[in-house]
């Protein structure tokens, strides 16, 4: 079988053709619709992702939260 720098075919214990390892660092474009098409990747969660909160404003909501039920 022909090699390709980063793709490795891993065998079972049976010596069989099990598992495939991919760099997605060099294939992950051409790998997208692929993984897309097996729901590997959700384009609405990566775009509701990028919109969420960071740790500071988390942090800021809760403490803010805490204070109001606090002061009830």
């Amino acid at each position: 079988m022909q090699t390709v720098d980063g793709i490795e075919i891993e065998k079972n214990a049976n010596g069989q053709d099990a598992f495939i390892r991919i760099d997605l660092s060099r294939y992950s474009e051409q790998l997208r619709p692929f993984l897309e098409e097996i729901g590997m990747i959700e384009e609405d969660f990566e775009e509701e992702w990028k919109n969420g909160l960071t740790l500071e404003e988390a942090r800021e909501r809760t403490i803010e939260r805490i204070r109001k039920r606090w002061n009830k």
